[in-house]
């Protein structure tokens, strides 16, 4: 199922390769879209304002939100938005005859107005020569009738006009259809609203709202549709990011609102308000228009936004970037990179399996059919399969290599009916959806439900699916199932054995028919075998039973000492007991833990008893239900088992509080009261630090200095005297004895104070004094504070704090004062939270009554805190340990009992001492159970020699299992491996003997098929087994899967009110169906638009056509833990049109080049199966189903070598023959098509689709050079093929890429060039990165039944020896040439390794010649061109070995090159590790020194008459078509062949053409 798998944790470096990667392809993707501002710049867009009003033909349906009950009413539409019906024009009307001779030309065109003559001249007599003239008005009966008629006719006219309108709009959507079915992975059609014009930047003119949409036609209404999708409605983010000056900060909140109401284009009712919103959200300088363009709307505002709903087709804007942003984010976050992707770009080593054995010849004959104990391939298989499904148990990766009709789509269909039998979860997905159009159906229809196939927008296959499981699930069980798959693993694995054994049998039969029999290195006659068996019947035959053949004895001689020993150290008892499955003894609590723990616990559950007794509380301890109820004296209450944590810090909060005394609760209320009362407090706590700061200075200037008074209580009266002494001190210096006469006052203040004895003498020396004076009167105030606050509830008085200075310690009840104080504030949420998280009921535990003061509620709430929740919390505790006891002695019993355990009498035993808390009896049984587990050891080594019998000799194995005569006893019968011997050359001799060969074959035909039916069902039953397994336990999954299901029901069209809140819903629940969904197919666009890198893990991805996807699609490798990357690099890969390579090797600069050592390989043409295989061995598909073996020849000596093999029959088609050429005599190319070509092979598909051997097949153009030759073609056949004939006969154009992953019965292919008259055309070789070469396989391959190769070239005048085209037209030609040719080389040729070279070169026009004798010396190949000649020689097998051999060659090269040869050498390791490479190097050097490819005279082969009577029948339906639609004579030539094989053009001179330009 869809999971969020983990991948390991990458270190730092890994993640910076990893993360610079993703954002160079970041980057890179987005080289490839430049951004539309202006609605015109696309290349088709129509504003439905310009919709004609031709309501028969027309219908439009909005996407209006209405009321639920309304939205059903009259709801015809479902899904269309528009229809279309192609209109058919009417004739004018028939004008009258008294004024039809009147009307002037033109009348009958509705573009044109109809007008009539003013006058007519007749010739009215002869003899005198005049003239009668009448005029048009002359007539009043002819001017009422032309009236009259004219008035008809101008209604018609307007009718037609609109018609047109309709016609044209049909027309472009019709062809939109096709395109779009040709090219879904890069354009897309979409209705849009919401045009955004900026006064500042004229070319922003463009929708800010857009939903996709899908094109459907029906052929037999000739009706063109436009559906709506479920895609949700976008914003078109590029536009905003243009802008400047708006609020981008609003976007992100917009798409939210987007996303919540998916507003829809064609939403009349809520859209309008959400757009407004939109564009004043964004700035203030705008404004909204429901009416188009408002006039002079610029001078009023920056920004308009106004309502155009329109269609536009596009190139589609897929999900990439996203993706790979969500990635880059996991990356950051987590660390996480999958296995493969890490091997691919930080390199490292592979770890290779280094048990891999050698396959026996069962095991070799049963991988060819795909057969395999462990791999589930339901379907028809062969080896390549089963050696991926094995490869991917292995590797992080698996690199498949599929060339044309090899079967990708049957073999991943098989692997993933394996894959869901293991119960992983699979995406396959591919560039394109055409290679899983049909994928899904291929699976195993009992699996087919847990796969979902969204190759659109559709949710149907989504909701098939969930239809099934749903069903399956209300059917049976995952019990019942693995009760069946026990049953088929049986069966399957039964059947595999006798398959073995019958294979084995046929083999040696035939083998016996040629060869002695060999038992164990020996060989044996049959008669020296049947005589031994005779001689020693008596003495050793003691071995019972059957025994599989061909197998030496299966025990060596020390292990069946060990197994028949066992026999006596193991007692019956112990076995029984033992065969229970005892656990082992480290698993239980050794007696001295059970001891502890059983004692933990009854100590637990005192002290909770206890502690409820001592607080007259009664409290239940529901262990099972892990809740507790509490009764207190306040009230009770039931808890759940808190968590320790919530319990820990609610006691250590309680605990914070020492004594609570009566002024703290006064302060937390007064505190909660405020104003004054709070004050107070405030005031309190302010005097204090006042206190301190001028105690501080006092003591710091009076350090050193006594000072006295002489009565200290009347100190404050001195204040007055002092300060005026202080300030004559400070005028005068000193006081004057006058001054002290007149004020007896200041006379008395000096004496009543001395400073070290002295009277005061200074102003310093008054402020010492007045500062003191000031701290005793400070803290006279603060005591008085303090008492009214503090000290009157019977606590401690200020100057009772410290007799010296008070207000130090006043300084230390601060924070309990500010504490009480703030504690409403502050802490009493934090304790209401803490005791919610525990459980407790604040009512409950405060008991506070309404009537309650807030004093005497606070005085309730704060006597808990410091008495009641310590306690409770302290029970918590004994609870909690209680539990954790409990626990552990109930997973003890579990152990003891688990599975069959209460059969064996040590584990009752145990379970009895455990229930009981009997330690001793605990002890004892443990004890025991130590003693005969230690058994286990002998009697595992006794399975494990038994089941290594069994499969060999399982009645054998059964007689030692049960003690049965002498394989009871302890020693091992004497003579067993002559016993062993005897057993079986009896058993071989007499299966010689005892089966016809060809009962066997037949009976191997029925258990392959047997096999396969069983392994299906198998399968089955265990992907839906995983499924069931996962969802039974899963309440939420299976409510997602039914609430999905009814909540898509309702949503119905999607117009409700509750339509928005309703597909939110849904996508709540499609988020958990994804995961009850084992399997997902969609192309790589669609996946990265709907899955999150971040959250949707795979078990595995598989990719197909993935030489198509360029590196952009990485991103989808992020979603598998491993790969299965299948593609072909011989097939096409990424074009990268458009994209700039300075600014690719700039991205490379920026962000790879110093991190990732195959930077260079990451560029716009790389595809995802080039980046594999350079971490990958590749594994070749080489079975070809697809076509007759005609066709695919092409190809496979193109581009393959001969590897692949043709499977299909060649009298398995009628239409002959299978490969066809046709030159179209006077075809000329002009520009990039060629139109009388065009014209011949829509004239050869109208007369095929004539014939009755066509019937019901399908057919594809596929033009070589380009677009234009395929458009001409498109267009044609829209003018001369029905359209229901094109859907029904799915007709398709266009180039090779838009075939890849494709197929149809019969292939036009078109050449397009024309020759000039001057010479050969420019050489068209392989092409840069073998681009032509690859295009021309794909184009090739894609017929089932028949190839048509149609071209207007004279190949032997008109191209050089090796051109592309030559080799493709003279194949058409003569499709046996090579293979005669091949034959030939082989013939002549002294290895394979010579034969490979020689027909690489040939297949390449190169003209060679074998085994060239030059004086004394024999050349391997020697290849010519004109006079010209170059030594070819192959070093490496065959025997050229040897130290003289090789000294003699190289002798024989210096001898040679002093003559003037020059000699290429290639190595066969070379060779075959890298052919097309090696291949290349020697064509360079050839090049290099003159040899060019030229034809080759040895080889020719006479082409026979192709023509048969199916052909030549098409070819004259074709030409009377071609005839009928013009007046030029027949354009076609039935005399190719003839022509080409004319060996005078071989002299012809080569001219030069200018390069060839193919897109």
């Amino acid at each position: 199922m869809m999971t969020e798998l983990t991948y390991p944790k990458s270190n730092n470096k890994q993640q910076e390769k990893i993360i610079a990667l993703f954002q160079f392809i970041k980057e890179l993707n987005q080289l490839k879209y430049k951004p539309i501002l202006n609605i015109q710049d696309y290349p088709w867009y129509f504003s439905l304002s310009n919709l004609p009003n031709d309501p028969d033909n027309i219908r439009l349906f909005y996407r209006d939100r209405v009321e639920e009950d309304k939205s059903e009413i009259n709801d015809e539409s479902g899904d269309i938005l528009l229809s279309i019906r192609k209109p058919e024009f009417q004739k004018c009307p028939s004008p009258d005859k008294i004024f039809y001779d009147w009307l002037l030309p033109g009348w009958d065109d509705f573009h044109k107005n109809a007008s009539v003559r003013s006058y007519i001249k007749y010739e009215s007599d002869k003899n005198r020569n005049k003239n009668k003239v009448e005029y048009f008005r002359d007539s009043k009966e002819r001017i009422a009738a032309y009236n009259r008629w004219l008035q008809k006719r101008n209604e018609w006219a307007e009718k037609q006009k609109i018609a047109e309108q309709t016609n044209k709009l049909f027309t472009d959507l019709y062809r939109f259809y096709f395109e779009l079915q040709r090219e879904s992975e890069t354009k897309e059609i979409i209705v849009a609203n919401g045009i955004l014009c900026d006064r500042n930047k004229s070319m922003i003119k463009h929708p800010v709202l857009t939903h996709r949409v899908s094109l459907d036609y029906d052929p037999d209404e000739n009706i063109i549709y436009i559906l709506d999708t479920n895609m949700p409605s976008e914003l078109y983010s590029i536009l905003f990011q243009s802008l400047e000056d708006i609020n981008f900060n609003i976007i992100n909140a917009l798409n939210d609102e987007l996303q919540k109401n998916d507003y829809h284009p064609l939403d009349r009712n809520d859209t309008p308000n959400f757009l407004k919103i939109l564009i004043h959200q964004l700035s203030y300088d705008s404004v909204f228009s429901t009416n188009g363009i408002p006039r002079n709307w610029s001078e009023r505002a920056r920004l308009l936004l106004y309502w155009e709903p329109c269609y536009i087709v596009r190139n589609r804007i897929d999900g990439t970037v996203k993706a790979i942003q969500q990635i880059i984010e996991n990356v950051q976050e987590t660390g996480e990179i999958p296995a493969p992707i890490r091997d691919i770009v930080c390199g490292g080593t592979v770890e290779v399996p280094s048990d891999v054995k050698e396959e026996t010849i069962d095991e070799l004959l049963a991988a060819t059919s795909g057969e395999s104990q462990d791999i589930y391939l339901a379907k028809e298989a062969n080896r390549e399969q089963l050696e991926i499904a094995k490869r991917i148990e292995m590797y992080n990766a698996v690199v498949v290599q599929g060339p044309p009709g090899t079967g990708k789509t049957h073999t991943i269909a098989n692997l993933i009916g394996h894959f869901l039998a293991q119960g992983k979860s699979i995406l396959v997905t591919s560039h394109t959806k055409k290679a899983l159009n049909v994928l899904k159906d291929k699976v195993p229809a009992e699996l087919q439900n847990l796969c979902v196939s969204m190759l659109d927008e559709s949710l149907i296959d989504m909701e098939k699916s969930v239809d099934g499981i749903t069903a399956y699930m209300s059917k049976t069980t995952s019990f019942e199932l693995k009760h069946e798959m026990d049953k088929l693993a049986a069966q399957r694995r039964e059947i595999i054995k006798q398959l073995a054994d019958i294979r084995r049998k046929i083999f040696s039969i035939i083998n016996s028919e040629c060869s002695c029999i060999v038992y164990n290195g020996e060989e044996f006659t049959p008669t020296k075998a049947a005589k031994f068996v005779i001689n020693n019947a008596e003495d050793l035959s003691y071995i019972p039973g059957r025994v599989r053949l061909n197998y030496p004895l299966p025990l060596t001689f020390e292990q069946l000492l060990e197994l028949y020993r066992s026999n006596g150290e193991i007692s019956e008892k112990d076995e029984v007991e033992l065969s229970i499955g005892l656990p082992d003894p480290k698993q239980l609590m050794a007696p001295a833990e059970f001891e502890h723990c059983w004692n933990n616990l009854q100590s637990a559950k005192m002290r909770l008893d206890k502690t409820a007794a001592d607080n007259k509380w009664k409290i239940e301890n529901i262990l099972e239900e892990r809740n507790v109820h509490i009764h207190l004296k306040s009230g009770s209450f039931t808890i759940i088992y808190p968590q320790y944590a919530d319990i820990v810090a609610l006691k250590e909060y309680v605990s914070s509080f020492d004594k609570i005394e009566n002024w703290m609760k006064v302060a937390a209320v007064e505190g909660k009261t405020g104003g004054a009362f709070r004050q107070r407090w405030i005031t309190l706590i302010s005097e204090i630090n006042k206190l301190c700061e001028l105690s501080e200075l006092v003591l710091s200037e009076q350090f050193g200095l006594d000072i006295k008074f002489s009565n200290i209580e009347s100190i404050s009266q001195l204040k007055k005297p002092f300060e005026a002494i202080k300030k004559i001190f400070t005028e005068k210096g000193k006081v004057s004895k006058l001054t002290l006469l007149m004020h007896k006052e200041y006379e008395n203040a000096l004496r009543s104070v001395t400073i070290n004895g002295n009277m005061v003498q200074s102003a310093k020396d008054c402020d010492l004094v007045l500062h003191f004076i000031e701290l005793t009167e400070m803290r006279n105030k603060c005591s008085a504070y303090w008492g009214e606050l503090i000290g009157i509830h019977n606590t401690l008085q200020f100057f009772e704090l410290d007799q010296r200075n008070p207000e130090l310690v006043a300084k230390k009840w601060i924070p309990y004062i500010n504490r009480y104080l703030k504690w409403y504030d502050t802490e009493y949420q934090e304790l209401l939270s803490k005791l919610a998280a525990v459980g407790f009921p604040e009512n409950i535990i405060f008991n506070i009554n309404i009537t309650d003061s807030d004093l005497v509620a606070t005085d309730k709430i704060l006597f808990s805190v410091e008495n009641l929740i310590p306690k409770l919390c302290d029970a918590c505790f004994e609870i909690l340990t209680i539990e954790k006891h409990s626990n552990d002695i109930n997973t003890l019993k579990d152990i003891v009992m688990s599975g069959q355990r209460g059969h064996s009498h040590v584990c009752v035993s145990l379970y009895e001492a455990i229930s009981n808390g009997d330690i001793q009896k605990y002890a004892d049984a443990y004890s025991e159970l130590e003693r005969i587990y230690s058994k286990y050891t002998i009697l595992n080594k006794r399975k494990e020699l038994l089941k290594i019998l069994a499969p060999i000799a399982p009645d054998w194995a059964d007689a030692i299992e049960n003690r049965l005569g002498i394989h009871g006893m302890s020693t091992v019968p004497s003579n067993i491996e002559d016993a062993w011997k005897w057993k079986q050359l009896n058993a071989i001799v007499a299966d010689i003997t005892s089966q016809p060969y060809s009962e066997l074959q037949a009976e191997s035909l029925r258990l392959s098929k047997e096999y396969r039916r069983v392994t299906a069902l198998f399968a089955e039953k265990s992907g839906w087994y995983h499924l069931l397994k996962k969802t039974e336990s899963n309440i939420d999954m299976r409510q997602a899967l039914q609430g999905w299901k009814l909540t898509v029901q309702r949503i119905g069209k999607g117009t409700g009110k509750r339509a928005p809140a309703l597909k939110a819903r849904a996508r709540e629940y499609m988020a958990k169906c994804q995961h009850a969904v084992p399997c997902w197919i969609m192309p790589i666009n669609r996946a990265l638009e709907v899955l999150n890198p971040k959250q949707n893990r795979f078990d595995i991805v598989i990719i197909d056509e993935a030489s198509q996807a360029d590196i952009s699609s990485l991103a989808i490798l992020y979603m598998g833990k491993k790969l299965i990357i299948v593609g072909d690099d011989k097939q096409v890969s990424p074009m990268a049109i458009g994209i700039e390579v300075d600014k690719v090797t700039a991205l490379q600069q920026i962000y790879i080049k110093d991190k990732i050592k195959i930077y260079d390989l990451f560029n716009e043409k790389t595809s995802i199966y080039d980046i594999a295989a350079t971490t990958f061995q590749p594994l070749m598909l080489r079975e070809h189903f697809r076509s007759v073996p005609e066709i695919i020849g092409f190809s496979n000596q193109l581009s393959y070598n001969n590897k692949i093999k043709a499977l299909r029959d060649a009298s398995s088609s009628n239409l002959l023959p299978a490969v066809v050429n046709f030159r179209v005599a006077d075809g000329q190319r002009i520009g990039k098509s060629n139109p009388k070509e065009a014209q011949a092979i829509v004239a050869l598909l109208r007369a095929c689709l004539e014939q009755p051997e066509y019937s019901g097949k399908s057919f594809g153009i596929i033009s070589l050079l380009g677009d234009e030759q395929a458009k001409v073609i498109q267009r044609l056949m829209e003018e001369k093929i029905p359209p229901k004939e094109m859907i029904s006969r799915r007709i398709l154009c266009g180039n090779a890429a838009n075939f890849q992953g494709d197929e149809r019965d019969v292939i036009f292919l078109s050449i397009v060039d024309s020759g000039d008259g001057t010479g050969p055309l420019r050489m068209l070789g392989f092409g840069p990165d073998e681009a032509y070469r690859k295009r021309y396989n794909v184009a090739a391959s894609r017929a089932r039944d028949q190839l048509w190769v149609v071209y207007s070239l004279d190949p032997f005048t008109e191209l050089q020896p090796g051109d592309l085209r030559k080799k493709l037209i003279d194949y058409a030609i003569n499709p046996q040439a090579s293979e005669i040719a091949h034959k030939v080389i082989d013939n002549k040729a002294e290895s394979p390794f010579e034969s490979d070279i020689a027909k690489a070169l040939y297949d390449r026009g190169y003209h060679i010649e074998q085994q060239r004798q030059v004086g004394s010396y024999r050349l391997d190949i020697v290849v010519i061109c004109g006079n010209k000649a170059v030594a070819i020689e192959c070093d490496g097998e065959r025997w050229h070995s040897g130290e003289a051999k090789i000294r003699e060659d190289m002798e024989r090269q210096t001898i040679l090159e002093r003559l003037g040869w020059r000699f290429i050498r290639i190595r066969g390791s070379e060779y075959y590790r890298y052919p097309d490479e090696t291949i290349d190097r020697v064509i360079k050097e050839l090049d290099a020194l003159g040899i060019k490819p030229e034809d080759n005279q040895d080889f020719q082969v006479e082409a026979h008459t192709r023509d048969t009577e199916l052909l030549s029948r098409v070819k004259v339906r074709a030409n009377a078509i071609l005839r009928d639609e013009s007046d030029e004579e027949p354009i076609l030539d039935f005399n190719t062949i003839a022509a080409a094989l004319n060996s005078s053009n071989e002299e012809t001179c080569l001219d030069t053409y200018q390069q060839l330009e193919i897109s």
